[in-house]
């Protein structure tokens, strides 16, 4: 058996080593051993199929696995070409000149040929050849490009990622026309194989984010499966235990190729429709794509009725119980009679009260998610209304805590994004058993412990809080309020990056006009 050159021996042993897992088997001589090979490996699977026929006078063999390949590009392009092969062909011949397909690799290993089936392409085996041929055959069914589930806009592209790679690449090419988009393909998983693509814009990104994530994720290859974006988000996050998530998740492709612009890097997961965004800021979170589709006045009111949500979903549950528990001095007469009266009879106290309809809030919430779509909608609304009511007459629950805890739920339904809307869910019950402890110097302590692991937390080891801690000045003009587009076109936000920006584009001097009008 002739082995491969030895340059080329190397590269393969090297892709080999990164991609296979166990010895490598190198392709025999002879046809019947290859598929004796391949038969022990997935023989007793029923969707392996083998297919033996003749290229002229010499044997062959095609395999693949029914579901994973294109039917009509293997009968059409590949069977029908090399059956009407007439005489002696030669190896060569055969990729050279009868092989109709655009994907076309040559392999000297066996095991490379078992990922590639795996993989969903066809396999080539041809009587005494060094060497097979894996045909690019990807054809199963997939779910076809539909609109985000989790990100509901009324004003940009509609358009979302579905659950092939492929296609996700794709949609950001059609976005990003330029050579600096650089998207870099690895394998993750011994089991599950899962591919795994960083895309980033080359001279905008900083290097050193790029370099930290590939090796984080280099670092988890050998890990046993990889089934959505959320497990490499688990791996490869800077703190496991904060309740904050530390990397953004968007099915939109205009968001993912906004946040590139800005220089960061997105991770794509083959099977999962979300794309992971690092390095990820707080203030992301609680921005929308419409933001910047809209006028500046339109943005920036829809943020600030954000913010505003943002705090009463964490702390009015909270300032309610203290205020009412230790600090009624703060209410004005009318309104702590109007309470008093309200409590009155009542047999659990303002912490009790609060927690019990908190919780079965949370209930509500997590039942309308689990039942079907059509019946969902309706347990949340009128499950809320019947159980906030039957508790007030059942004398059981003030109704200040109803209005309490339905405001909170809606300062909740603010948060645009819904991976950030646990940690706001989480929060308050803490904040809410040191407000019974302590009053408002318990909320003020939890506070305080709050934002001090904010300030600490990082994202690829940049800042959470950035450009608010460390404070940033020309970063606020896209956290306090939406400043025009044109004046935030200066440089991305991550610095140390390589590429110039326009000088003076932000002054819009395009638009002073000599003369009056357009006489």
């Amino acid at each position: 058996m002739r082995k491969p050159q030895k340059s080329v021996q190397k590269l393969l042993e090297k892709e080999t080593e990164k991609q296979f897992s166990g010895p490598n088997q190198p392709i025999s001589y002879l046809l019947s051993e290859n598929i004796a090979w391949l038969k022990e490996r997935f023989g007793e699977s029923n969707d392996f199929v083998l297919r033996e026929f003749k290229i002229g006078s010499r044997d062959a063999a095609l395999c693949f696995f029914d579901g994973l390949i294109d039917k009509r590009l293997l009968n059409v392009d590949v069977l029908a070409a090399l059956q009407a092969a007439e005489g002696e062909v030669s190896y060569r011949d055969i990729g050279e000149k009868l092989l109709a397909v655009g994907e076309l690799k040559e392999s000297a290993y066996l095991n490379e040929a078992a990922k590639g089936l795996e993989d969903g392409d066809g396999v080539l085996l041809v009587d005494k050849a060094t060497e097979l041929y894996i045909i690019g055959a990807k054809g199963w069914n997939m779910r076809s490009i539909g609109q985000a589930t989790n990100e509901a806009t009324l004003r940009g592209p509609q358009e979302a990622f579905n659950e092939s790679i492929i296609n996700n690449v794709s949609m950001l090419r059609r976005r990003l026309h330029t050579e600096k988009l650089k998207i870099q393909i690895r394998t993750i998983g011994t089991m599950t194989k899962t591919k795994v693509a960083v895309a980033y814009l080359d001279g905008i990104v900083n290097e050193k984010i790029v370099e930290e994530i590939q090796r984080r994720l280099d670092a988890i290859k050998e890990v046993d499966s990889i089934l959505d974006g959320g497990c490499i988000e688990q791996y490869i996050e800077d703190n496991t235990y904060s309740p904050f998530p530390q990397m953004q998740i968007t099915q939109k492709p205009d968001r993912v190729s906004a946040n590139l612009l800005e220089g960061r890097v997105a991770i794509i997961v083959d099977g999962s429709p979300e794309v992971l965004i690092a390095p990820a800021l707080l203030v992301q979170f609680l921005q929308t794509a419409e933001d910047y589709y809209s006028r500046i006045w339109a943005g920036s009111f829809a943020r600030w009725i954000r913010y505003i949500g943002i705090f009463v979903a964490v702390l009015f549950p909270a300032l309610y119980i203290a205020i009412t528990s230790y600090h009624q001095d703060m209410l004005t007469t009318a309104m702590a009679i109007s309470i008093a009266a309200a409590r009155e009879g009542k047999p659990f106290p303002a912490f009790l009260e609060a927690l019990i309809m908190e919780a079965a809030l949370e209930l509500l919430r997590e039942a309308s998610i689990r039942l079907p779509r059509a019946i969902s909608n309706t347990l949340g609304i009128v499950g809320a209304l019947v159980i906030g009511q039957a508790a007030v007459e059942a004398q059981i629950i003030a109704p200040q805590v109803v209005v309490v805890v339905a405001l909170t739920a809606i300062g909740t339904f603010t948060v645009p994004s819904f991976e950030f809307s646990y940690p706001i869910r989480l929060i308050r019950f803490p904040l809410m058993i040191l407000a019974a402890i302590a009053g408002l110097y318990g909320v003020m302590v939890g506070v305080l412990f709050l934002l001090i692991h904010l300030v600490n937390l990082k994202s690829v080891g940049c800042f959470y809080l950035e450009p608010i801690a460390p404070l940033k000045l020309r970063g606020l003009k896209d956290v306090i309020i939406r400043a025009p587009r044109w004046q935030m076109m200066t440089k991305p936000q991550f610095t140390k990056a390589k590429e110039n920006t326009p000088q003076n584009f932000w002054q819009r001097n395009f638009l002073k006009v000599k003369g009056n009008g357009y006489e």
